[in-house]
């Protein structure tokens, strides 16, 4: 067709060169920031998707810092319930060996001034505390992305009575049962939020891999869509200078 106008041939051209300049453009950004998804554009249902998995990442990971930061806390609050139940340990002792009819009355005196400062570091233990706060009273955390809460509550064990009436095996027992009980409670949980730790950062690194599959791009598969764009766009550059150059062929005409 001999119209210099309208130059259909190169604009069909060009409409192909744009195309595959853009998308040339379009691997070269994901072939430098290693990304399958810059932009909104580049996959709407892919961004969605992978957004999603990454707040439940931060969230994954978050819960599982809560769980290390419980976890600590536990160890320390049973280091401290360790040393009341040694303390009690100790008191037994004391009350046996106050039942020896050979010990004299300064010797008693002085299991009783033993007894009664053991029973106020016995008391000293639960207002011991972990990042200014005791380590009795109820505590929880957040111990995965949905919310879900761990509860932990310690509570205070009444330290044995003082005086000489209380030197008593009895007594020693009371604290020692009780402690027993307390720390029972608290070495479950502790059992639980391990446990919790272990499936938390398997869950991490599966939504972690899962939001990468669909958010990273794939560097050999893009290369080659790279290599094929960048072909495409320097045959249309060559075209599109053929096509212009076909009107020429009207001046012949004039001639």
């Amino acid at each position: 067709m001999s119209r210099i106008v309208t130059n259909a041939s190169a604009n069909t051209v060009y409409k192909n060169y744009f195309k595959n300049n853009m998308a040339l453009s379009s691997s070269t950004e994901k072939l430098a920031s290693g990304l399958k998804i810059n932009r909104a554009s580049d996959d709407p249902a892919g961004l969605g998707a992978s957004e999603t998995l990454r707040g439940q990442v931060k969230g994954t990971s978050s819960a599982i810092d809560n769980l290390q930061d419980a976890n600590a806390f536990m160890n320390a609050a049973d280091g401290f319930l360790q040393t009341a139940h040694d303390i009690a340990g100790r008191m037994k002792e004391l009350a046996v060996r106050n039942g020896d009819g050979s010990l004299s009355a300064a010797d008693k005196t002085n299991i009783v001034t033993e007894w009664d400062q053991l029973s106020a570091e016995f008391t000293a233990q639960f207002a011991s505390t972990y990042n200014t706060l005791t380590i009795t009273g109820a505590k929880s955390w957040v111990s995965n992305s949905e919310g879900s809460t761990t509860l932990l509550t310690v509570t205070a064990v009444a330290a044995p009575a003082t005086g000489a009436a209380a030197v008593t095996v009895a007594n020693a027992n009371i604290a020692i049962t009780s402690l027993s009980t307390e720390r029972a409670n608290l070495g479950s949980v502790q059992s639980r939020v391990n446990f919790q730790i272990s499936s938390q950062s398997n869950y991490l690194d599966n939504l972690a891999a899962a939001e990468g599959v669909i958010r990273n791009v794939d560097m050999a598969q893009e290369s080659t869509k790279f290599s094929r764009n960048q072909i495409l766009v320097q045959s249309s550059t060559a075209m599109l200078a053929q096509a212009n150059s076909a009107s020429q062929n009207v001046l012949s005409l004039l001639r």
